[in-house]
């Protein structure tokens, strides 16, 4: 079962677990990918006992194991290769199951093309046009010793991530291409953070008058800081052209849904550290440091999962960002996208001592 690791709880298929679980003989191998998309920070194994705490959450109690890869640079491809011909025995078949965009296609090219401990050159064995869209059944030749059989599978949709409702380009601009930055805010009550025209996080109330989050997205999405009391006026007036992903009028984004808040609690126990993520499925994920309890409204499109989980990654960012506009604006206002008319503000806005 392939998982994308900076989308777990989106890219998870509870759906098909129980399913999974009653196929005689089946043994689960639980695959993370992307991790090169992770800080270096996360070590093996403070993401393996992360993601085996969020796979029991999700139904999976006992893979038969769990490995966390790059499809980019090969990192754990070897050792995967290796489990899947001592779980095979002398006749076993293996059937590559996962969510649309979660990596299966890329993780079996990366299979296939791993030669003596790297990734050697040659042709895909399975390809997509755009991600998310192999159609149908594919045997993978060889991948495996024979008489060993290995299947891709098309892509389970998953109508709570928010990459389903995404055209091309937008798609694009939401899976990470490159290794996440963290983004950390300093937060008053009563103050708004959006991301992109996907999401948009309101401080109700925390302890001190004040939090810290940390913005995980593609680093392609916009980000904007400002005052609660002007959130809603500020989306209808940038959403799809400033503030992007997605791109677009107000029809386009008719198209993704109502938006709709949550109400969400988080309680932390330190503002050094995150210590609790608020997930939203196909975007990314936001963490909260605080000490106390603290009550977030989280908007976002109608059916689009909201979840609550331990922190993935503690870690602050090393500068802070300013009110305003991310830098990513001034980024893609040099790529000709956007309203040249309104500025960005630089991010810089040095850490203080708690």
């Amino acid at each position: 079962v392939a998982v994308d690791l900076v989308d777990f709880d989106g890219s998870f298929p509870r759906s098909i677990m129980h399913a999974l679980r009653e196929v005689p003989g089946a043994q689960i191998v639980l695959v993370l990918t992307k991790v090169d998309l992770v800080p270096k920070a996360a070590t093996a194994l403070r993401l393996e006992k992360w993601v085996r705490g969020r796979a029991k959450a999700g139904g999976l109690h006992q893979p038969a194991a769990v490995h966390i890869v790059s499809n980019n640079t090969g990192a754990g491809i070897q050792g995967l290769l290796a489990t899947l011909e001592r779980l095979c025995g002398r006749r076993g078949e293996v059937w590559v199951v996962g969510a649309q965009n979660a990596g299966k296609s890329s993780l079996l090219n990366a299979l296939a093309g791993h030669k003596g401990g790297h990734l050697a050159a040659r042709a895909p064995v399975t390809a997509a046009p755009l991600p998310g869209t192999t159609i149908g059944c594919v045997e993978i030749p060889r991948l495996l010793p024979a008489p060993h059989q290995t299947f891709d599978t098309p892509g389970i949709l998953q109508p709570h991530q928010l990459t389903t409702r995404l055209r091309g380009e937008e798609l694009k601009m939401v899976l990470p291409g490159r290794q996440l930055r963290p983004r950390t805010f300093r937060v008053p009550e009563s103050s708004s953070i959006h991301i992109g025209a996907l999401a948009r996080v309101d401080v109700l109330s925390c302890p001190n008058r004040t939090m810290y989050l940390t913005v995980w997205v593609s680093s392609d999405v916009v980000c904007h800081f400002g005052k609660m009391e002007k959130a809603d006026d500020f989306y209808a007036q940038h959403a799809g052209v400033l503030l992007v992903p997605p791109v677009g009028d107000k029809e386009r984004l008719a198209e993704l849904g109502e938006w709709r808040p949550h109400e969400v609690v988080v309680e932390g126990s330190s503002y050094k550290r995150s210590t609790v993520d608020v997930a939203i499925s196909g975007v990314g994920w936001v963490s909260a440091s605080l000490e106390g309890e603290a009550v977030l409204q989280v908007w976002t499109y109608s059916g689009i999962a909201v979840t609550t989980r331990e922190a993935l990654m503690p870690d602050h960012a090393k500068e802070w960002e300013r009110p305003g506009w991310g830098e990513q604006l001034s980024a893609n206002m040099k790529k000709g996208k956007g309203d040249k008319k309104s500025g960005g503000k630089k991010s810089g806005g040095k850490r203080k001592s708690n």
